[in-house]
């Protein structure tokens, strides 16, 4: 929807690759596959230069140094989205000087009373593939199984339907 000719999607669960296939991604990596990191992967598939931006959406630390080092020298940006328990980063200064970005950004960037029905609509008009996100639905009373169902690997959004 905003041009990219190349959106690599990574993860280690093969199931989401039909997820981020409806979001958009043109290459899929499953770094187990490999004996080499997801950012020497990532260079492969885009010439040895990286990627421009990278979206680090687990908050597992030693994964924000891989999404950091899998971008451009000197014009690479690093979003993180996830947040995970650790505190500390486990970055090398060397990444930053060589020009890299490193950003976080809560939610999305997304403004939740504002963009929130914006989404919705799109969704509801087929214009963005919503739906693709939702794999399972409980009612209210049920919340603690969403937390559950969250941790199994075919999960990607859990729709908590109100009365």
């Amino acid at each position: 929807m905003q041009g990219a000719s190349r959106i690599i999607g990574i993860d280690t669960n093969e199931n989401k690759r039909a997820k981020g296939e409806a979001f958009g991604i043109t290459d899929f990596i499953n770094p187990c596959d490999s004996n080499k990191f997801a950012s020497e992967l990532v260079k492969e598939l885009s010439g040895g230069m990286g990627a421009d931006y990278s979206f680090e959406c687990t908050g597992v630390s030693t994964l924000l140094f891989e999404s950091l080092e899998a971008t451009k020298i000197g014009t690479g940006k690093a979003i993180v989205i996830g947040v995970g328990i650790e505190i500390t980063l486990p970055l090398g200064l060397f990444a930053i000087l060589l020009g890299r970005t490193l950003k976080g950004s809560v939610f999305g960037g997304l403004r939740a009373i504002s963009d929130l029905s914006i989404l919705a609509d799109k969704g509801h008009k087929k214009e963005f593939p919503l739906q693709e996100l939702f794999t399972h639905e409980v009612t209210l009373a049920d919340i603690n199984k969403a937390f559950e169902l969250l941790k199994q690997p075919n999960c990607v959004k859990v729709v908590i339907n109100m009365p």
